[in-house]
């Protein structure tokens, strides 16, 4: 499921495999992603409630996976990343690899992220000419 609101799920998208890069950008946003995944802590949450904002059941998982258009699975997890954000662990495949597909709410969501890491990253110019 699709979440593009302002809730603290981040990066829960389905690009489709037209959209994917053809060579993948390791860059600051990147390294950003894996540190916060890295500190992240298991857990099932109800990003598939419109109107949940960001709950999850530490220790807890889902009984099946994702797999996306181009065919990489997730896991049977969500991810509490320790700034409340939650994500899954696709969410460095898809900055690496469909960075252009990446709505407006989730680059105003991975701004906050790196404010948290005091972490200085470049945002895309589309994001800095709506902000």
């Amino acid at each position: 499921m699709i979440r593009n609101d302002n809730s603290l799920f981040l990066l829960y998208m389905e690009p489709n495999k037209k959209e994917k890069l053809k060579i993948p950008i390791d860059d600051d946003i990147t390294a950003l992603i894996n540190v916060a995944f890295n500190k992240a802590l298991k857990g099932a949450a109800n990003y598939s409630d419109i109107n949940a904002r960001g709950e999850i059941e530490l220790n807890s998982g889902w009984l099946g996976e994702h797999t996306t258009d181009c065919g990489m699975s997730s896991d049977s997890y969500d991810y509490l990343l320790e700034n409340g954000m939650i994500v899954n662990n696709l969410c460095t495949f898809y900055i690496r690899w469909y960075r252009d597909s990446i709505c407006m709410n989730d680059w105003k969501k991975i701004s906050k992220l790196a404010n948290f890491y005091a972490i200085d990253i470049e945002l895309p110019y589309d994001y800095k000419k709506q902000n």
